[in-house]
């Protein structure tokens, strides 16, 4: 397998996170899973979802957070990688705010542990460059 040929037995952390875009009435969500191999460097995966739906503010971020956990779940069961942690396109400043406390509740609920803007650099960077 690719990602054990890469750590080769080195400590390493995982990093999922979950971006949207919304244009011309389709919604484009970009989930990737990063391995971060410590002091040398990393990798990463993504998929990419599109839906013809219309989403609020709210909804999508509840929808970016479930597909996050989703590939948590993907990780841990098919790949024996635990202790991911979900990065959210939420912060304290903006709209998002409010639906913060429900998103860390989900997220804590599931067992993870989570980093909000600023500091959700696979949720608001890389996961953000497959969206546009």
């Amino acid at each position: 397998m690719y990602i054990e040929k890469f750590l080769n037995g080195d400590r390493f952390k995982l990093f999922i996170g979950t971006d949207s875009d919304d244009r011309d009435g389709v919604v484009t969500f970009a989930t990737v899973f990063i391995v971060y191999k410590l002091g040398v460097g990393a990798i990463y995966f993504y998929t990419i979802k599109r839906e013809r739906r219309y989403y609020d503010v709210y909804s999508r971020i509840f929808e970016e957070t479930h597909l996050s956990l989703q590939m948590a779940d993907f990780v841990k069961r098919t790949l024996n990688l635990d202790s991911a942690e979900i990065h959210i396109d939420a912060g304290y400043e903006g709209p998002s705010k409010q639906i913060i406390p429900s998103i860390v509740g989900y997220i804590k609920g599931m067992g993870y542990s989570y980093r909000l803007k600023p500091w959700a650099f696979a949720a608001t960077k890389i996961a953000h460059r497959h969206t546009k």
